[in-house]
């Protein structure tokens, strides 16, 4: 069986990336990275200020680059935001929530 094919895509200073949990405004980063393959797609390496950023767990999060969201999830670590599809079906989403 092949591996799924993996595509990392990097988004820089370039793209305006700013980072939004739940209903907070949107803030300013440095760059991140998704990650997409067949199964699922993942936000990582959130970089503020040339360090880290802890992604609160559980939180949603929306990558936004000027003014489009490019990706939306919840964060499973305090480094890594499963999309949506991937992390959980509707009927788990708080009644405001869809997919």
């Amino acid at each position: 069986m092949r591996d799924a094919i993996l595509r990392r895509v990097i988004i820089d200073a370039s793209r305006e990336p700013r980072l939004q949990f739940g209903e907070a405004e949107p803030f300013a980063i440095d760059r991140c990275e998704v990650q997409r393959d067949v199964a699922r797609s993942t936000l990582t390496n959130v970089i503020l200020d040339g360090g880290m950023l802890p992604l609160p767990v559980g939180a949603r999060v929306t990558l936004w680059a000027g003014a489009n969201i490019v990706f939306v999830g919840r964060a499973v670590d305090t480094a890594c935001v499963l999309d949506l599809l991937s992390a959980e079906s509707d009927d788990a989403l708080p009644d405001d929530e869809t997919i």
